[in-house]
């Protein structure tokens, strides 16, 4: 997901589907049950936890709409923020 929808930039939240860019996470395996990798629990990536990512699979509809969509919303507006300070910026340059 990103701030602008025709150039995908900056992004501010993946969903990832598949192994192809996230093979840490082993989302193809049965069951998909490593230890790292819970279902419906949310933790530090196994990858990217350094740069403050987290990691959910399979979340039900409550703990979505508990834990993920607010942390959607605050890396939205953020990176919205952001935007917003470096158009300001180059505005009034």
């Amino acid at each position: 997901m990103s701030c602008d929808a025709e150039k995908h930039w900056p992004n501010f939240a993946t969903f990832v589907t598949s192994d192809e860019y996230d093979p840490a996470s082993d989302l193809g395996r049965p069951g998909t049950n490593p230890d790292y990798i819970a279902l419906d629990h949310l933790m530090p990536h196994p990858v990217y936890a350094m740069q403050h990512w987290v990691s959910i699979l399979n979340p039900s509809e409550a703990t979505f709409d508990r834990l993920v969509r607010p942390l959607l919303d605050e890396a939205h507006d953020r990176v919205a923020r952001t935007r917003r300070k470096v158009a300001d910026k180059q505005s009034s340059a």
